[in-house]
């Protein structure tokens, strides 16, 4: 498709030169000349000056034309030289970026907890980040020999995060420690890790760590593993340890407690199976299969797998349990929880009117501070200034307790939440023996039932069929 074109100038000698809109190319067009004339490459170079084509000019094309007589037919013989955009600044990641912590659901409906924690993983001084700063521009010229302005390249801004280092040139960021390393939400961080490559037992001791601790190994009877801010995970066996994590306790493959193991999580807690253990989490919990176990979870219990069983102890989620089959044909004695038990409207009313009397005895010290400040405002008062501490203390004091009675009538909101929406669904069966509770309802199963699903209502429990 030919450009648009602008006539720049008069026909001399039966020459026309037109130049497109955009001033990048310049085109002739040479008729036969008159008898007695004759077109010459110093004429049409002439021509084309004295309208302002400057640049670009094939002095080849036109030669041609004139030596071969190409008469009649319109050729672009000057091109513009176009501007060179700057690229802009990127970044070059050497680790993988793009992570799925996701424990996998396998044919069966099993979990499979092998892969999770494949965080990569990093030690001190490696490269994680190449800054690639924006390639220089360079400006073009059109036929009328003008400046094409050429875009600049951006410059991005420094990575934002913790656990690196950047070089001076600003190009280079390296791992300030050992850990593992994200780049989450424009975030580089890493993490410093504690990785255990064997087992723990009482040989290594107790383990206590600020941040995630990663046991490679078992963890056998006997030992504490304690991470303040991060989450443990164990590729092996648990035995009767207490495990102890701010996040997530993830086992990869499960905890025989022997009555004694216990797991205490801020997060979550996952994995294969648990037997005869105590668990106390703010998260879900999720297995394969739990047996003789006393679980409080904060949010959902969920047993999934060719099994899916939970059997005997006693198994409370703040919201929804869902399993295959609870109890056993033996109608071994299991308690299933959900929701609360006590009555949280009465425990939100006290809430309040606690958190209304501390917002009072706040206003009346903040009143009585305010009074002491403009009186010694007025001069130095030895008395005055020791009371004016003394009601500084106290309004901390004040603001304090506010403060908590806020944070907790919020958690009773954040419950009720969730027990209104408390149930327990039975994919497969539900055995004689097992007693099931819903926001302080109880009832007792007799006889088996299958493809059910247990819920609040009114001052009652109703059970019905969900279908296979």
């Amino acid at each position: 498709m030919q450009e648009d074109m602008v006539e720049a100038g008069n026909s001399i000698c039966n020459i026309q030169i037109t130049v497109s809109d955009d001033e990048n190319a310049a085109y002739i067009c040479i008729a036969p000349p008159s008898e007695g004339t004759e077109n010459t490459l110093e004429s049409v170079l002439k021509l084309a000056k004295d309208i302002g084509v400057v640049h670009g000019i094939s002095t080849e094309v036109i030669k041609n034309m004139l030596d071969n007589s190409i008469y009649n037919r319109t050729v672009k013989f000057a091109q513009s030289t176009p501007a060179m955009d700057g690229k802009d600044g990127w970044y070059e990641f050497l680790f993988d970026t793009h992570i799925d912590t996701r424990p996998k659901i396998l044919k069966d409906g099993s979990v499979d907890y092998s892969e999770y924690g494949s965080v990569p993983s990093v030690v001190e001084g490696e490269r994680l980040v190449l800054y690639h700063p924006p390639t220089p521009c360079k400006d073009g010229i059109n036929v009328f020999g003008g400046s094409i302005l050429a875009k600049k390249g951006k410059d991005l801004a420094k990575i934002k995060g913790k656990g690196f280092v950047i070089d001076s040139t600003g190009t280079e960021y390296t791992a300030k420690y050992d850990g593992k390393v994200t780049y989450i939400a424009e975030r580089l961080i890493v993490d410093k890790e504690l990785v255990v490559e064997g087992d723990v037992s009482f040989t290594t001791g107790d383990i206590e760590f600020q941040n995630d601790i990663h046991i490679r190994g078992n963890v056998f009877s006997g030992v504490s593993v304690t991470s303040q801010k991060g989450s443990i995970i164990v590729d092996g066996y648990v035995e009767q340890a207490n495990l102890s994590a701010k996040n997530d306790v993830v086992l990869k493959n499960g905890m025989q407690g022997n009555g004694k193991g216990s797991i205490e999580a801020g997060g979550s807690v996952k994995g294969k199976f648990f037997e005869q253990s105590s668990i106390t989490c703010k998260g879900d919990v999720q297995a394969n299969a739990i047996m003789n176990t006393r679980i409080e979870a904060g949010q959902d219990i969920i047993v999934s797998g060719k099994y899916g069983v939970i059997v005997g102890g006693s198994v409370s989620a703040m919201r929804y349990i869902s399993a295959n089959i609870i109890g056993n044909m033996s109608e071994v004695r299991t308690e299933i929880k959900a929701g609360v038990d006590g009555d949280l409207f009465a425990l939100l009313a006290q809430c309040k009117q606690n958190k209304e009397d501390s917002e009072k005895s706040l206003k009346t010290v903040v009143d009585a501070l305010e009074k002491v400040q403009q009186a010694l405002s007025k001069g130095d008062n030895p008395e005055l200034s020791k009371k004016r501490i003394q009601l500084i203390r106290s309004k901390i004091e004040c603001d304090t307790r506010v403060n908590e009675l806020t944070k907790k009538e919020q958690e009773i909101l954040d419950q009720m939440g969730k027990a209104n929406l408390a149930k327990i669904t039975i994919n497969k069966v539900v055995n004689p023996g097992t007693a099931i509770t819903i926001n302080g309802v109880k009832v007792l199963v007799t006889e088996e039932n299958h493809h059910v699903e247990y819920a609040r209502r009114g001052a009652g429990i109703i059970v019905y069929n969900i279908g296979e």
